[in-house]
């Protein structure tokens, strides 16, 4: 009885060794994958300002300062999956997220604490007469559920009516979450495809604004755009998206298309040329107060 007693004693002790041995070298393997990450941080920036430094030897400074943040926020995020790799805090659905988009590594890294939060109810202050950019990855609505997922990953299409409607109305409260709420329990949402294009010409007309689909030519783009409307444009793959994606033509500048994009800053940043967004528009609508 005694040695039997011994002997499970023993098998216990060898049990909680094995497994205090097994979080010891996770523990390592952590550390470890940590500080290499630092020390490649370290490189890569030296690298990145080596060669800010030449493009403002030869003059080419102009835009440096985004491309060494891009940079920067690229690397970060590519660090960031590595650490996720070895935790079990984060879903393959953030993971996907910032792997597809480094600028949703600030979404991604407080989802666990924010996730639960109530969403905003306004898309804050908004400037006469001018359309604002939201995204749809904003900690403030992102992590909203729309049918079945987070409007951070599905809720482009309704976040980019909320930048039409709040633009063109005024309203604040017309937020990326309130209209995917609405598009929702009005059906306009299709599974394994998204906001139906029905929503925007119908479901706008709640908010006070009319939508109709237009003809795409460089012509109509232009004059709504020089008139105050803004269109909403259904992107297929390209630069905006591998599948597909809503975007919101804004304005013109030196000749060049303004466009609010709700997954991206940095695209929102740039001038884009209509012959380069014109193969890439499956379907565009353009809007107006009643």
């Amino acid at each position: 009885m005694q040695r039997n007693l011994y002997e499970e004693r023993r098998k216990r002790e060898r049990q909680k060794a094995r497994q205090r041995a097994c979080r010891i070298r996770k523990r390592k393997k952590r550390m470890k994958l940590i500080f290499l990450s630092t020390v490649a941080f370290a490189i890569v920036l030296c690298a990145i300002c080596a060669l800010w430094a030449i493009r403002e030897t030869r003059g080419e400074g102009a835009g440096s300062g985004a491309f060494i943040q891009n940079q920067i926020r690229k690397f970060q995020a590519e660090k960031m999956l590595r650490e996720m790799d070895v935790s079990d805090e984060y879903t393959e659905e953030l993971k996907n997220l910032l792997k597809k988009n480094p600028e949703t590594i600030g979404f991604v890294k407080h989802y666990n604490e924010k996730k639960d939060d109530p969403p905003a109810d306004s898309v804050g202050t908004l400037e006469n007469g001018k359309i604002p950019l939201l995204l749809q990855w904003d900690e403030r609505w992102g992590y909203g559920i729309y049918v079945d997922n987070m409007i951070a990953v599905n809720g482009c299409g309704p976040t980019a009516v909320a930048m039409v409607a709040s633009g063109l109305t005024g309203d604040d409260s017309i937020t990326p979450y309130r209209v995917a709420q609405s598009a929702a329990e009005q059906g306009y949402y299709e599974d394994g495809v998204g906001t139906s294009w029905q929503f925007m010409t119908e479901g706008v007309q709640q908010y006070g604004i009319y939508g109709e689909e237009m003809a795409l030519s460089e012509n109509t783009v232009f004059t709504a755009l020089e008139n105050g409307q803004p269109i909403i444009c259904s992107m297929g793959a390209g630069d905006f998206t591998t599948t597909g994606h809503f975007i919101v033509l804004t304005g013109v500048e030196d000749g060049k298309i303004i466009v609010n994009d709700p997954n991206s800053k940095e695209k929102s940043e740039k001038r884009w040329e209509y012959e380069r967004l014109e193969s890439q528009i499956q379907n565009l609508w353009v809007y107006d107060l009643f």
